[in-house]
């Protein structure tokens, strides 16, 4: 038996996001997007997991498993369903579910925006429009105002490379489906500065609260020096991980590889129809799938995910390193990385493998505050529906009830102890 024991101050944890499992919100984007004429989404989400009615006893099952960390989002149109009218019960549940975490001996990590936006900012383009920017920040602002001054770790934005991407170069992913490259832009300068003046406004309630921008980064190939893969890697993650040059942390959330080579893209751009007008004319005749391992696409002989991503716990470590060579001297926060498998042995296996990575990172350079598995809760993934089971709890979508998986105990040891066994 191999034992690795990380520090004391490294926090384990796990991760939700409110659209994917509160249920009952139906006044923002995504409500409107997946329930459109010739929606693109499997399913709606409805009742989701029905957490918000059931968080405290979810918290409750977080203390049974050991787990000493949960990050969450709120949801922003719940509490301001209204341009500029907030609703306080709305903003009390979050705070007493915060108080409750921190009451419970269990480390809150507070996300701000986690891929949905309020219905009323839609006729204004969304993120295209800098309204958008000073509204999250009026938000972001009212909210800190009555969270717990006792929490330390927040998240501004999660994965701006990812809904930007997916709504403004794409019309079949995420709203707002406008699928124009100038908008795109404009869209990623509003993300970008939402994230900064937000975090100012986080710190001016709380100076001594931690805050960083979530990043969904892929290993990617390096021997690859494509137009293609060189637009996509800038517009899709190195321009938002440059944005957060004043953050206190880098937060990583890595899930596998994004393989560029001609044969592999072959397979796939068709589907998710990027909008690029100066590489389309050159590159759509051979490229099809700018984001293979998304939907049914499998590349042949790679082990892979439910969700189509190549199987590769390798890819935090090459994150790892990637961030560290652009910020030396910034702590880096696992702040998302799972695997969406039936096998629960499967999930032991990758997390074993991820979490044996990071400790050698660790060893090597010392800047890692912690690891969050995703999820929790078996979820809603968005436009793939209910059926990418990433979370160390089953949920039964017949009444709710929650089944932890033998990972789930097996991760909670680890969290209790902060020991990797083998």
């Amino acid at each position: 038996m191999t034992n690795k024991k990380f520090p004391d101050n490294f926090i384990f944890g796990t991760a939700l996001a409110s659209y994917q499992v509160e249920g009952g919100i139906y006044n923002n984007d995504w409500t409107h997007w997946e329930n459109k004429d010739n929606s693109v989404c499997a399913e709606p989400c409805n009742e989701a997991c029905k957490h918000y009615e059931l968080y405290k006893e979810d918290i409750d099952l977080l203390v049974e498993l050991g787990i000493r960390a949960f990050r969450f989002s709120i949801e922003w149109s719940r509490v301001e369903p209204q341009e500029g009218n907030y609703d306080l019960n709305e903003i009390n549940h979050y705070v007493d579910k915060a108080k409750l975490l921190l009451e419970k001996n269990i480390t809150p990590i507070v996300t701000f925006h986690h891929f949905t936006t309020p219905e009323w900012l839609m006729g204004d383009g969304l993120w295209a429009s800098e309204k958008t920017t000073t509204a999250f920040v009026n938000y972001v602002d009212v909210m800190m105002q009555h969270l717990p001054k006792e929490i330390e770790l927040f998240n501004t934005i999660n994965e701006p490379g990812i809904f930007s991407m997916f709504g403004y170069l794409s019309k079949k992913k995420f709203p707002p489906g406008v699928q124009n490259e100038k908008v795109f832009i404009k869209a990623s300068e509003n993300i970008i500065s939402a994230h900064k003046l937000s975090m100012k406004k986080i710190k001016e309630h709380n100076p001594s609260a931690k805050v960083g921008m979530t990043h969904a980064l892929h290993e990617w190939e390096d021997d690859d020096k494509s137009t293609l893969k060189e637009y996509i890697k800038y517009h899709m993650e190195d321009k938002f991980l440059y944005a957060s040059d004043e953050d206190d942390f880098i937060a990583l959330q890595t899930y596998s590889i994004r393989r560029t080579s001609p044969n592999i893209l072959f397979k796939a751009l068709s589907w998710i129809q990027i909008k690029i007008p100066f590489l389309r004319a050159y590159v759509f005749p051979r490229f099809r799938d700018t984001f293979s391992g998304r939907h049914e696409y499998e590349p042949d002989g790679i082990r892979t995910t439910k969700m189509g991503y190549e199987y590769r716990p390798q890819a935090i470590l090459y994150n790892l390193h990637r961030i560290h060579s652009v910020f030396p001297d910034k702590d880096i926060f696992i702040t998302e990385n799972g695997i969406a498998t039936d096998d629960d042995e499967e999930r032991i296996e990758f997390v074993t493998d991820v979490l044996t990575d990071i400790h050698d990172y660790i060893t090597e350079n010392g800047k890692v505050m912690g690891y969050l598995y995703w999820s929790v809760l078996d979820n809603f993934e968005w436009d793939l529906g209910y059926k990418m089971n990433f979370g160390l709890v089953e949920v039964d979508k017949n009444d709710y009830s929650r089944k932890p998986h033998k990972s789930a105990y097996w991760f909670g040891n680890i969290s209790k102890t902060n020991n990797l066994s083998n």
